[in-house]
Formats: structure tokens, C-alpha cells, sequence
């Protein structure tokens, strides 16, 4: 093997693994478009032809599925709000105040990422029946809460480590209060770590699926558990239909992100 060969082979394989690996991520991901087209009633590839049928049982509220994502998007806009609210106190409470009992309770809030989620479900099920709060749009809620905060609060936390703490200590030198020192200090200076805290605790309410199955029944159906039962039932074309709309949205999302939030940082900067 001759020096140009071998170095066009360290160049192209490389990138030759790269694309198989991507390939082996998003080509799964990619086949459930023409599978939601099928013009059958089972999960298969169009035979005859493509049909919109499937998505259009999406829209009818008697086959359920607009209910549940209604019902999922209204409890993960309420957990995110409330998580993120409840967070960025905890993160800045924690970071002003250092000792021991901020790193105990950060520990105990952390828990739901080291508690097996079947452990979690138990018990929340036990609290849950003697509170009245199983199948409850306040029950499903609170766990939802419960289950974002850890990641929006360590996306806060990360945001305020690059904070400097001598901008607080000028703005209490200067007479400032403290919501003016939070409104115009510390916020102005989280934003980016709120925002993503605000994503993840949406994502996590919109996919959470184990806890709410073990505390919910006929009231209160989410996505996710829609999605779950129409899997035990029958296997209904209509998962691929909202697996394409979910992964459109997702896209759109992406690229949105890739250029509205660019350009308004640049005119910022």
C-alpha cells in the first residue's frame, strides 16, 4: 500500500464509520414516515398506495389520541413551569447559602434520578391513595414536578457556577434589594441555563411513562400511556402517524434553533 492510498484510507474511514453509525441511529427513526402512510390497518409498508387515513384519526377525538396529547401537553406546560419556578429558588438558595444542609437537600432532590422508577412508582402509589390524589390531573402533575426538577435544576446550577458572585455582593454594596438584585443581576445571567432547565422539564413530563401508569387510569390518559395501551390492545398504524408528527415537530424545532436563536443572539452581541 502506497503513502497516498494509506492516508486516503485514514481520511475515508473514518468518516466512512461516522455515516454508518448515523445510519444505524436515524434510518429506525426515518421508517415509521412511509410506514404511517400504509393504506392498512396493521403496522406494514404502503401496498396499494399511500393513505393520510392514519393521520387524520389523529384529529378525531372519539379515537382518543387528541385528547391524550392535549392532556400530555397541558401537564408538561404546567410541570415545566412550576419545576422551573421551584428550581431556580432551590439552585440560587443553594448557591448563596453553602453548607451542609443545601448539599443534603440537593441529594434528596437528585433522588429521582437514583430511585429505580418502579420504586419511585410504589410509592408514589401508596402516598397517592391515602391523599386522594390517583388519577388526578393534581396528582400526575405534582409527580411530573417532582421527576423534572433534578435536571432543571442542574442546568440552573450549571448557569449560575459561571456566575460571579462579586456582581451580587456590588449591586448589596450599592443598595439594591433583593428582588432588584435578582430581577437584574442573577436572572439577566440565567437565562440560557432557565431555558434549558424549562426544555428538560417539559421533555421529561411529555415521555414520562412508568409513573404515570402506575398512578393513573381512565381519567387521566397521557400520550404516553395512549401510546402504551394502543401497543397491548392491537398495534394501531396511528403510533406511526404520531411518531412522524412528533419527529416533524422535532425537526422544525432544530432548525428554529439553529437559526432564529442565532440571529437574536448575534443582534444581541
Amino acid at each position: 500500500m502506497t503513502p497516498r492510498s494509506r492516508r486516503l484510507l485514514e481520511r475515508a474511514l473514518p468518516k466512512l464509520l461516522a455515516w454508518l453509525l448515523l445510519a444505524f441511529l436515524f434510518v429506525p427513526v426515518l421508517v415509521v414516515i412511509p410506514v404511517a402512510l400504509t393504506d392498512r390497518d396493521y403496522l406494514s409498508l404502503p401496498n396499494n398506495g399511500i393513505s393520510f387515513d392514519h393521520f387524520a384519526a389523529l384529529a378525531n377525538w372519539r379515537a382518543g389520541w387528541l385528547a391524550s396529547i392535549l392532556t400530555s401537553l397541558g401537564i408538561a406546560v404546567a410541570s415545566s413551569v412550576v419545576a422551573t419556578a421551584v428550581s431556580v429558588a432551590f439552585a440560587i438558595g443553594a448557591w448563596v447559602y453553602v453548607g451542609r444542609w443545601p448539599s443534603i437537600l440537593r441529594v434528596i432532590l437528585l433522588s429521582p434520578l437514583i430511585v429505580p422508577p418502579i420504586i419511585y412508582a410504589v410509592g408514589m402509589v401508596r402516598l397517592w391513595s391515602k391523599l386522594g390524589l390517583l388519577d388526578t390531573w393534581l396528582g400526575v402533575t405534582i409527580v411530573h414536578v417532582i421527576l423534572a426538577m433534578p435536571l432543571a435544576v442542574l442546568a440552573i446550577g450549571a448557569s449560575l457556577s459561571n456566575l460571579d458572585p462579586r456582581l451580587v455582593q456590588a449591586a448589596r454594596s450599592l443598595g439594591a434589594r433583593p428582588a432588584t438584585i435578582f430581577g437584574r443581576v442573577i436572572l439577566p445571567n440565567i437565562v440560557p441555563g432557565t431555558v434549558a432547565g424549562a426544555v428538560l422539564a417539559f421533555i421529561v413530563s411529555w415521555d414520562e411513562i412508568t409513573v404515570t401508569l402506575f398512578i393513573t387510569s381512565r381519567g387521566i390518559v397521557t400520550l404516553p400511556r395512549k401510546i402504551w395501551t394502543s401497543i397491548a390492545d392491537a398495534v394501531d398504524p396511528a403510533l406511526a402517524a404520531i411518531a412522524t408528527v412528533m419527529l416533524a415537530v422535532t425537526i422544525v424545532g432544530l432548525i428554529l434553533r439553529m437559526t432564529v436563536w442565532d440571529r437574536i443572539a448575534q443582534r444581541r452581541s
